[in-house]
């Protein structure tokens, strides 16, 4: 049984329906965990005020081709992220329970922690401390930093402020890139912003990470 009771500032979508779950095992061509499963039955994803971020039947497969998953940890499914660099990975099998955390910008399992608890009690004990853990995963944080934005380049600034989850408006992007270079975001997790930028995969940008410590 899934209580998400316990997590704090808990934001909670509705229960996904049957028909979008097979949805996304059809086209991730897989089977998802039965415990994951059972908690998009009762929310379909779900965030906590403290970054972490469970995917859910609208998402998942998004982040997992974002994170490219299939190529670097195949088996696995991602499933979350702590919003701090660190995603969260369960076996491609019905019956797991357990989950890792791999380095956003690795995302290679064999260099994974394994929870200290499995993926129903981490849930029903309100996700403890995932956001603060250290797993011994470089934590260096940098700022990403718009050097020059070239002719059409605004489409890709603004598909990478989608990327980089960042609260920033259009009027706002629009004068950045007349006056770089922009500091787009600052102490943002260097593994997750490398990976994100990496995606954006744009000739229109000139992007820079800039480490903060």
């Amino acid at each position: 049984m899934m209580d998400l009771s316990k997590v704090p500032n808990l934001i909670k979508n509705s229960a996904a329906l049957k028909s979008e779950i097979n949805n996304v095992e059809q086209e991730l061509g897989l089977t998802l965990p039965k415990v994951y499963k059972d908690l998009l039955k009762v929310s379909n994803g779900f965030s906590s005020g403290g970054g972490l971020v469970i995917y859910g039947s609208d998402d998942i497969v998004e982040r997992n081709e974002t994170w490219e998953v299939k190529e670097y940890a195949e088996g696995f499914i991602a499933i979350g992220d702590d919003g701090g660099g660190n995603v969260y990975l369960m076996s491609q099998n019905e019956k797991a329970e357990d989950f890792l955390i791999v380095d956003a910008g690795e995302m290679n399992p064999t260099h994974a922690s394994k929870a200290p608890i499995n993926f129903i009690d981490w849930i029903n004990s309100g996700c403890p401390g995932m956001e603060e853990r250290n797993f011994g995963f470089p934590t260096d944080t940098c700022m990403v930093v718009v050097e020059k934005v070239l002719d059409n380049g605004m489409k890709d600034l603004i598909k990478l402020k989608n990327l980089l989850g960042l609260e920033v408006t259009t009027s706002q992007l629009m004068y950045g890139s007349k006056n770089t270079p922009y500091v787009l975001a600052s102490d943002f997790p260097y593994g997750k912003a490398k990976k994100l930028v990496e995606k954006l995969d744009s000739n229109n940008l000139v992007i820079k990470l800039t480490f903060m410590n």
